[in-house]
């Protein structure tokens, strides 16, 4: 929906204000980036077309290094989860509220030191201003998670003595009419509240939203319980958000380290080993194992405004797994994608009307809970190296699991990890997660054979990925069973 604002929506309070009182002062001045390197560096390209700069390795960094280590400048909670998560910190079970009371910004605190380090930086000033609050969600198409929230633009507007945040491209040229309407309204709504008379104020609120729509860095933390990856919120951060975006990345991103973690705190670790003077690259969400050509380029030109060149899509990745997930109905080895006419390896004609059928039957399986049933029509259509395929025995796995049947729970796992590891590859973070899990379920199953194994192979991908020191508590879990299983045999 479109976003309009009059002065009628200004408080009587807001409306008497002039420039005189109103003391920016309380916004602390920019930090120097927070950010600690480990033999890698920034380098700026002054004639780059594309990138105004990249992260480069200073020596060989062996998989599993970490690279960069960073507190961000800029931050803020996603909207549904601020009933129990901090804003501040966004550690969960908080139950303090900001001392004003009947705030607008209905804020949540998991300790009196985060609502006073809120305030402080810049809260005590905006809680005075409900007008601002109101408008948090400016559409219903997800908008806001691109161009921030209010807080996040004034921060950046009051932090920079140029209202800008410093070194980062907004690419604002490249953004579409309708977009910088919802901009400019926005700006305009933030100006007329503040009395931001300078001429060009709107223009820079405007650049400010484009440079978090383009750099902005999604915070996310793995529930082991639920067994999900949880959006906490969006943030930026100064020298991490400079790293350029492989479809074929050579390097994760983390955020915390249990036990006691911050889930702010960002780690960026080499999934690959990395030859010295070579570009350092993470994903912006889009995989080449994961996602097709077209639509992964689309989406990065659609949401940041590049058209990706890395090497997997210059290789143009003509097998490419995330494409071919069918199966084909008259030979055993042929890998259908999606509308082929035929088949590869026996040139057999496919009838996607019969394909189709079975596909959406199975979905309405799914739907229902019969995981069971579900899967003897997946296995007919799904490529047993698929993701698809994957995640119906994943599914599967879970319903066994639920009922203690751990030995047809494993079975289904092992298909899942086959899956994954066709995809990803063995020494994989997605591979990693399916170890773990097919360890846990052996050895509760007590099929100590199997488990031995898989436990050993699992470590040796934590260690690999940095898990072992990402993940601590999971790892320790994995070794207890392993020396449990030594001393079984």
């Amino acid at each position: 929906m479109d976003f309009h604002f009059s002065l009628n929506d200004v408080s009587p309070y807001t409306r008497r204000l002039t420039p005189a009182h109103i003391d920016y002062r309380i916004w602390p001045p920019l930090p120097k980036e927070s950010a600690t390197w480990r033999n890698a560096r920034i380098e700026n390209h002054v004639n780059a077309n594309q990138h105004g700069c990249s992260v480069m390795s200073t020596n060989k960094i062996k998989s599993g290094e970490i690279v960069i280590q960073e507190y961000p400048q800029i931050k803020h909670l996603n909207q549904s989860i601020i009933n129990y998560r901090c804003s501040q910190c966004f550690r969960r079970n908080a139950h303090i509220d900001c001392r004003t009371k009947n705030c607008p910004w209905d804020l949540q605190f998991c300790n009196k030191q985060c609502e006073a380090r809120h305030w402080s930086s810049g809260h005590k000033w905006l809680c005075h201003f409900p007008e601002l609050s109101k408008y948090i969600d400016m559409t219903q198409d997800n908008f806001q998670f691109h161009t921030g929230e209010t807080p996040m633009i004034l921060k950046a507007y009051f932090f920079s003595a140029e209202s800008r945040i410093p070194s980062l491209v907004s690419n604002i040229s490249k953004h579409t009419a309708s977009d910088i309407k919802k901009y400019r309204e926005k700006a305009q709504l933030i100006a007329a509240v503040l009395h931001l008379i300078r001429d060009d104020a709107i223009d820079e609120l405007i650049e400010i939203q484009g440079q978090i729509r383009c750099n902005a860095i999604a915070i996310r933390e793995t529930n082991h319980e639920w067994g999900i990856n949880e959006h906490l919120g969006k943030a930026i951060y100064l020298s991490a958000s400079k790293m350029n975006h492989s479809c074929d990345p050579n390097a994760i991103a983390y955020f915390g380290k249990d036990p006691g973690h911050d889930p702010c705190l960002l780690r960026i670790r080499t999934s690959k080993d990395i030859p010295s003077k070579q570009q350092v690259c993470i994903s912006y969400g889009f995989l080449a194992a994961k996602h097709e050509q077209s639509a992964r380029k689309n989406s990065l030109n659609m949401l940041y405004f590049f058209d990706c060149q890395c090497e997997a899509c210059k290789s143009g990745n003509v097998e490419n797994p995330a494409a071919y997930i069918y199966q084909c109905q008259s030979c055993p080895t042929g890998r259908l994608a999606s509308g082929e006419k035929y088949c590869k390896a026996c040139n057999g004609r496919i009838d996607w009307m019969r394909i189709a059928m079975i596909e959406q039957k199975a979905d309405e399986y799914v739907e229902e809970g019969k995981f069971l049933k579900a899967s003897k029509l997946q296995e007919i259509i799904y490529h047993k190296s698929s993701l698809n395929w994957g995640e119906a025995m994943d599914k599967l796995g879970e319903h066994y699991a639920m009922k203690k049947n751990y030995d047809m729970a494993a079975q289904c796992i092992m298909a899942s990890l086959t899956a994954v590891r066709d995809t990803f590859g063995v020494t994989s973070i997605e591979t990693a997660r399916e170890l773990s899990k097919l360890a846990s379920l052996l050895f509760n199953g007590h099929i100590y054979d199997n488990a031995k194994n898989t436990v050993a192979e699992a470590i040796r991908v934590f260690k690999a990925l940095g898990l072992d020191e990402q993940n601590g508590t999971e790892f320790e879990e994995l070794r207890e069973m392993q020396m449990i299983l030594v001393d079984i045999a």
